[in-house]
């Protein structure tokens, strides 16, 4: 798909969503329910088809339109209308029912909903969810309708495997968030160092140690993960080997613990804020997540900053990470499978799809070049392009307790970060809690 053919359907889905906010006169909204309702449609002429997309299996035998209810988090709102308006723009047979439900409750909600038969077609999954989800038959195995529709799942990379439970998928990806390296320029300028774009996690040490002094730190590597390292090399906490485990918690203990290069566990416990403490302009580097983007300028740094790729393991080549992916997926009860299909696919395996991500400033999990392009038409800040060229792995095993184990995980690492154990004695009590979750 061209740009100009990607623009060009942006420009009519603009239209569409600036008519609906000015007539307002199809928009339905249930205060009792927390639930908004459009019923947007465009003429088919005004929009362009995707090349990307297999023929949509949405004709009604009696000629009525097809009616997909579409159930999204009150985060993805603004998304979720484009993709429905977009759609219905090149579909004028069906009709999408958007409903909203905010996203503190939407997890606890859309379970008991499912539970109860309620008219869900289509719905937005968060990704520690889905697999479970699946399994416990909530949601629809897609393995049929991802064939006939010549789907290559391939493409989503290793994120794919968060919608999946063996060979079985229930969900397309729909956007994935990744780990970068950000810098403060103004700060590497004045040091004469230049921007390192290839780092191995011992080379950040090594540079942020170099880099500090008793005015300015090195790096900030942020508190609530224990596992960047091992889980970018595919390790997670269930398996007998844990050696990059072990290497990315040594790290840690060297920049934090032994050459105070960055804020250490006891600097960043409490309110400490990680945006507005890199944006007092006293760190060189911080490890961080692509929300960055979107989050940092709230900060109001003063100096120019940016993305590089995350540090990696000697094995491992540049641009290696870990991630999220949530995803859109089909109620096992739906009616309408093949339709709901056909709009997913639309969402998150075409350029047009991957383009309404990128709009707003949100990297689809489908890879697009055409997306990048309008993603820089949004975010003007260097490096966005690593966000599209990096290689998640996920940030979650695939047990379903594994939550439970990181806990745990966590809970005993820390005393090695604090410097009030050895790593062995942590691991020796991690081993046993994750024996007793095993268990369960």
């Amino acid at each position: 798909m061209k740009k100009s053919k990607v623009m060009a359907l942006f420009l009519s889905a603009a239209m569409i969503l600036g008519l609906t906010a000015c007539g307002g006169g199809d928009a339905q909204t249930s205060t009792d329910s927390a639930e908004t309702q459009t019923d947007s449609v465009a003429d088919s002429d005004s929009a362009e088809a995707s090349d990307d997309g297999a023929e949509a299996q949405t004709e009604n035998v009696d000629g009525e339109k097809i009616v997909l209810n579409f159930y999204e988090h009150s985060d993805g709102e603004a998304i979720a209308r484009q993709q429905a308006d977009a759609y219905m723009a090149l579909h004028p047979e069906v009709e999408i029912n958007l409903s909203i439900i905010a996203n503190d409750d939407y997890d606890d909600k859309i379970k008991v909903m499912l539970a109860g038969d309620a008219d869900i077609d289509v719905l937005w999954v968060r990704s520690g969810n889905i697999r479970q989800m699946g399994v416990d038959g909530a949601l629809l195995k897609m393995n049929d309708l991802i064939d006939a529709n010549e789907v290559d799942y391939s493409l989503y990379g290793p994120m794919g495997e968060t919608c999946k439970d063996g060979d079985d998928i229930y969900g397309m990806c729909a956007k994935k968030t990744c780990w970068l390296l950000w810098y403060n320029k103004d700060l590497f300028d004045a040091a004469g160092v230049e921007l390192p774009t290839d780092l191995t996690w011992d080379e950040y040490a090594d540079l942020c140690q170099e880099l500090t002094t008793d005015d300015l730190k090195g790096g900030l590597t942020v508190n609530w993960t224990y596992l960047i390292g091992a889980q970018t090399q595919g390790e997670y906490l269930t398996d007998d080997d844990l050696t990059y485990t072990r290497e990315y918690a040594e790290f840690l203990h060297r920049i934090w613990v032994e050459d105070e290069s960055n804020y250490s566990l006891e600097e960043m416990s409490g309110s400490f804020d990680v945006n507005g403490v890199f944006a007092e302009g006293n760190t060189y580097m911080m490890i961080n997540g692509d929300w960055t983007f979107l989050l940092f300028p709230d900060a109001n740094p003063e100096f120019e900053w940016g993305a590089l790729p995350l540090p990696h393991s000697e094995n491992q080549e540049v641009n290696a990470s870990m991630g999220s992916a949530d995803a859109l997926c089909i109620n096992s009860k739906s009616k309408n499978a093949e339709a709901a299909f056909d709009f997913i696919k639309f969402c998150t395996y075409s350029d047009e799809g991957a383009a309404i991500y990128a709009q707003n400033a949100t990297v689809a999990a489908y890879p697009s070049e055409a997306a990048l392009d309008v993603y820089n038409e949004y975010v003007k800040v260097p490096g966005t392009e690593y966000v599209f060229s990096s290689v998640c792995s996920p940030e979650d095993g695939a047990h379903p307790n594994y939550s439970e184990i990181k806990d745990a995980y966590s809970s005993e690492v820390q005393e090695y970060l604090l410097d009030n154990c050895t790593y062995d004695e942590c691991m020796e009590n991690f081993l046993a809690r994750r024996e007793e979750i095993l268990a369960k």
